[in-house]
């Protein structure tokens, strides 16, 4: 089942902390955050947030709690994606695409990988149909 989940940008920091090394501790988690200018009262204000939008998940460990990712960072890549183009590109791939290209904003590597996965789609769509 696909979730549905938006993070903020703040988040975002957070969870690729908990992807990166799960399970972890508040204490680990304030420790890799330390560059920020965050206190731990606005680290524990977005994992809370986190948690309750289905992101992470708690398991209790002694005074404190371990958090655990809950939703993979591909299937959250895919939801934050989605919302962008429906929000930026009426849903539309190819236009979000074609901006790219139209304006050189894509690499002749970034265009031959492009290039590689439409052959592979259609090798796909053919064995299929």
């Amino acid at each position: 089942m696909e979730q549905q989940i938006s993070i903020s940008e703040s988040e975002w920091q957070v969870m690729k902390i908990v992807w990166n090394n799960s399970p972890q501790t508040l204490p680990e988690i304030l420790d890799r955050l330390k560059g920020t200018d965050w206190s731990k009262t606005t680290i524990q204000t977005y994992l809370a947030r986190l948690v309750k939008k289905g992101a992470l998940s708690t398991k209790r460990q002694g005074k404190g709690y371990l958090y655990y990712p809950a939703i993979s960072e591909s299937e959250c890549q895919l939801a934050e994606s989605r919302n962008f183009l429906s929000r930026v590109y009426d849903g539309s791939l190819s236009k979000m695409v074609m901006g790219f290209v139209k304006n050189g904003n894509i690499s002749n590597k970034e265009l031959e990988e492009l290039r590689s996965l439409i052959t592979q789609q259609e090798k796909t769509d053919a064995d299929i149909g």
